[in-house]
């Protein structure tokens, strides 16, 4: 273990912003769309399913941008892909430091990064008269990225690219090979990260490659992060490199080949220079950067991370200045103060709480220990392969009195990696938790966060679209997926905020027992003639038995994409 020993302090989790509702058919800009609060301990998702009715006019379909990536400090052209009945059409962003218009020609915008903005995701929503697409991922990054040259699909036709560089590109065929040409110094640590999948949602799993000018494959890497490849390789000899791409589908089929389609649009990071590749506590709201470990490759002694203003939805992405490579930062709700892997052992007294660490040798086991109380249900919770990381974690609890092992996991449940332990204090004292690899991997990015906490009833659920459409003069259910966690049995009921003069919504009570526990609908109902579009939140709140507030209220989420959820809907009304 590494001397990386810190305490840090409590970490807030309370995140409130607004957005703007659009009632004029004449808009200049977007307005700009933001998540709301969360509750530390009672979380529930909303499952939502956009029903429109046939005959309402044709809508509006925002799939992707190409290119995919802009730069900070940047005005830069894109394409919008979809469908667009009207041009031109407006954009909401997530963002006050990113600013999107349609140009005079259809399909194309024009993007304007101010030069304080933060690496990462900005998500934006196209808007016109009558409809409105859902959001749509657009990365940014410190530098400004360059677009692949076609044909590159050869050493001999491959596209030329001075390091450190954002190349963006797109396997648009069954069979394609994207092919890059780099030229790196002796004793450089070459570091090549690709984005596709995991950010911009491209149903691909692709698998990255350096070659020698010969064809020879020096290195190869796939499923780094997620199903996005990323490598490091050693530059032994001031050379010509070849960095090679191609994919296969992110569901595999029966075909035998590579794979491509207008999908598969990707963004590539190369450098000889600084690169972070994660930052230490990998999830909890970080509102001071003090506190955080940064980890990556030729980064310099004092590199420290910062947080700034391209907040993505109910999360936050941490950077160095300068340096390729960012982090999302998402929420921890537990909440507590963040420890970290030290030469000492490390005890904590108080739960919840957090530490993070890396297995950095083979056969390593680190160790931590918690205070804790007799009878007391406790959960711990590893964070690793959720936040890109490769570790394959087993977790073990041990009561230090007498040895007994209270809990082991490898597997939060199949298809995810991240161990997790329910055990019950048998007695006042300290256990100790230990964390491994399962197959005695190690390295950098068999990094973790461990979330440890007091087990308390909850409630979750999923959502299947984070907008509506409304037509006027009729009503749309909205249909809500409840499931209770470790025993919560209180109602919950459910209210609309923020809708326009001219739409109500009834509150419906989901009960502790029956159909209802499990489903309820929500139903708006639109006046005639009415023409509206703009940001709600769906409202929640737990009831005792006799129906008095039984806690804080809370809005319900939509999960936008991994590890990233919303809790602002938007709402479109039209003839």
């Amino acid at each position: 273990m590494g001397p990386r020993g810190r305490h840090s302090r409590s970490v807030a989790s309370s995140n409130v912003a607004s957005g703007n509702e659009i009632r004029l058919k004449k808009l200049q800009s977007g307005p700009t769309e933001m998540s709301g609060f969360r509750l530390p301990r009672l979380l529930l998702t909303l499952a939502v399913v956009c029903v429109c009715n046939s005959s309402v006019l044709a809508q509006i379909q925002l799939d992707r941008f190409f290119p995919p990536s802009v730069g900070v400090g940047q005005s830069t052209a894109i394409k919008a892909e979809g469908k667009f009945p009207k041009w031109p059409i407006r954009l909401t962003t997530d963002t006050v430091g990113v600013s999107v218009q349609a140009a005079e020609k259809s399909g194309m915008l024009q993007v304007v990064v101010k030069n304080d903005a933060t690496p990462g995701v900005v998500w934006i929503r196209g808007l016109d008269d009558n409809s409105a697409s859902g959001l749509v991922p657009l990365l940014v990054e410190p530098i400004d990225p360059m677009v692949e040259v076609e044909p590159n699909d050869h050493l001999g036709t491959a596209t030329e690219a001075e390091l450190p560089c954002v190349v963006a590109g797109r396997l648009s065929k069954s069979g394609e090979v994207d092919t890059y040409r780099v030229f790196a110094k002796k004793g450089r640590k070459l570091v090549v990260s690709v984005m596709a999948n995991r950010w911009l949602q491209s149903p691909m799993d692709a698998v990255l490659q350096v070659v020698d000018a010969e064809g020879h494959v020096l290195a190869q890497a796939d499923d780094q992060r997620g199903l996005d490849p990323q490598l490091v390789f050693m530059v032994e000899q001031d050379q010509a490199l070849f960095i090679r791409l191609f994919a296969f589908p992110e569901t595999p089929n029966s075909t035998i080949g590579f794979a491509g389609a207008e999908t598969f649009v990707y963004q590539l990071q190369m450098t000889t220079d600084a690169f972070v590749d994660h930052v230490l506590p990998l999830s909890g709201e970080l509102e001071t950067p003090d506190n955080a470990v940064v980890h990556g490759w030729n980064l310099s002694r004092d590199a420290v991370a910062k947080n700034g203003n391209a907040k993505l939805f109910d999360g936050e992405v941490m950077h160095v200045p300068a340096a390729l490579g960012w982090q999302y930062q998402g929420a921890n709700p537990a909440g507590g103060n963040d420890f970290f892997e030290s030469d000492d052992l490390v005890v904590i007294e108080k739960l919840p709480c957090s530490f993070s660490g890396q297995i950095s040798d083979m056969g390593e086991v680190d160790r931590v220990r918690l205070a804790v109380t007799k009878g007391s249900r406790c959960r711990v919770a590893v964070h690793s392969r959720r936040s890109g990381m490769i570790l394959d974690s087993v977790l073990r609890v041990v009561d230090l009195e007498n040895e007994k092992e209270l809990g082991r996991n490898d597997d939060m449940k199949r298809g995810e990696y991240d161990a997790r332990v329910d055990f019950v204090a048998e007695r006042d004292g300290q256990v100790e938790v230990q964390i491994s690899d399962l197959v005695d991997g190690f390295g950098m990015r068999h990094a973790y966060t461990i979330v440890a906490s007091i087990v308390e009833p909850s409630v979750e659920a999923t959502v299947a679209a984070n907008h509506f459409a409304l037509k006027a003069g009729e009503s749309l259910e909205v249909p809500i997926t409840v499931t209770r966690l470790d025993g919560y049995a209180m109602k919950v009921q459910f209210s609309v905020a923020d809708l326009p003069g001219g739409v109500t919504c009834a509150t419906i009570v989901s009960e502790a027992k029956g159909d209802s526990a499990k489903a309820v609908k929500l139903k708006l109902v639109a006046q005639d003639d009415l023409v509206y579009q703009g940001p709600i939140q769906i409202k929640a709140v737990g009831l005792a038995d006799d129906n008095s507030v039984a806690g804080e209220p809370f809005h319900v989420t939509h999960e936008l994409a991994k590890m990233v959820r919303i809790d602002k809907f938007w709402l479109t009304v039209a003839p």
